[in-house]
């Protein structure tokens, strides 16, 4: 039992090293072929969000 926990987690490892590792066109395309994935084909990133507005996580120019 504890082999096959062991090898769910080491397939869910692998599965969410590959998704970070895809480019982001083929990941919008595969994102865009289910509806549970819909959320998950958004680039990441600085302004990507509005929890910081776009611009306030950004550095200050002195």
């Amino acid at each position: 039992m504890q082999e096959m926990i062991v090898g769910v987690i080491v397939a869910v490892a692998a599965v969410a090293l590959v998704w970070r590792l895809m480019p982001g066109n083929l990941k919008r395309k595969v994102a865009a072929s289910h509806p549970a994935l819909s959320g998950l084909g958004k680039e990441s990133g600085c302004g990507s969000c509005s929890a910081c507005e776009g611009d306030s996580c950004a550095p200050k120019k002195t």
